[in-house]
């Protein structure tokens, strides 16, 4: 199968009118997507010519329609995953929820994506901005209210510090919804019980300890950074000068006359991500709460 078709598709993205023209190209991509399968396209090959169309269908505001019709409506696991895979990236650090415009979408549809994006191990402002936003911009009904309980309980329990912490950030339509209350009252209380716990000395780390987990963490970091240096094509070509007490980096390169230093100013950044408390725990039984929320979905 010819897979620069699918480059041709992404070309044809940016240039369509994507408010007329969305829904056939979702649907011509889908067609893309199925022909490579049948043809027997390799999993990867086919999640790697694609990646461009998904990334434009998530940021240019196409989600809801294919998130609807792919995870909802059809239920394509391995077509869910890349598409969940692109919208977790986008949004991974995303300081506050994020609000999906849900009133086009039919109530089926859209409560089967709310439990499915959890079960696609999705980031939280993306599967906690949507349920809420189901719950803004559709009418009440014993499903939404079935998704609702179902989807917090889960956040709530395997993320509660990322939902405490987006609930707590600017304010905004989701988080003075209710559910978004009850939630907070929920953390709230749970965080209040667990501080008030005993104070147990024997599971307090003693100052040795402290130091020998300081040395692991120190003598972890030196490894990785050596094997980076020892990788590094940039050093092929290149002699650095390392400071351990500089903010800056010094530099030598050589152009056609002479050596030229250059300092090169050192930045740090750090990203974290809460992991799912069950799976800490008990990964075999939240791999089963996961399969559960996915065939769950459809009944």
């Amino acid at each position: 199968m010819d897979m620069t078709r699918f480059n041709d598709l992404y070309l044809r993205l940016y240039r369509a009118n994507l408010n007329r023209e969305g829904q056939a190209l979702l649907g011509e991509f889908y067609a893309l997507w199925r022909e490579s399968e049948t043809s027997g396209v390799n999993a990867d090959t086919l999640v790697d010519e694609a990646k461009n169309c998904l990334h434009r269908f998530v940021s240019a505001d196409l989600f809801v329609m294919a998130a609807c019709e792919w995870i909802g409506d059809k239920g394509h696991h391995r077509l869910s995953k890349a598409l969940a895979h692109e919208v977790s990236v986008q949004y991974l650090q995303h300081p506050t929820l994020v609000r999906f415009a849900l009133s086009g979408a039919t109530e089926t549809s859209a409560s089967i994506v709310a439990r499915r994006l959890c079960a696609l191990n999705v980031s939280v402002p993306v599967s906690l901005g949507w349920v809420l936003s189901l719950n803004e911009d559709l009418p009440q009904s014993p499903l939404i209210s079935a998704t609702t309980r179902v989807v917090i309980d889960f956040l709530a329990t395997e993320y509660p510090a990322t939902c405490k912490r987006l609930l707590k950030a600017e304010p905004s339509q989701l988080t003075h919804s209710t559910p978004a209350k009850h939630l907070v009252e929920r953390l709230s209380a749970e965080s209040r019980a667990l501080d008030d716990l005993p104070l147990l000395a024997e599971l307090q780390m003693s100052s040795e300890m402290r130091r020998s987990f300081s040395y692991l963490r120190r003598n972890e970091n030196r490894t990785v950074t050596e094997k980076a240096h020892g990788e590094s094509l940039f050093e092929m070509f290149t002699t650095a000068q390392h400071f351990k007490y500089s903010n800056q980096v010094s530099v030598e390169y050589q152009n056609d006359h002479e050596t030229i230093e250059a300092m090169i100013p050192m930045f740090t950044q750090e990203m974290s991500m809460e992991m799912p408390q069950t799976w800490i725990a008990d990964p075999l039984l939240y791999d089963h709460k996961i399969m559960s929320l996915w065939k769950e979905a459809d009944q």
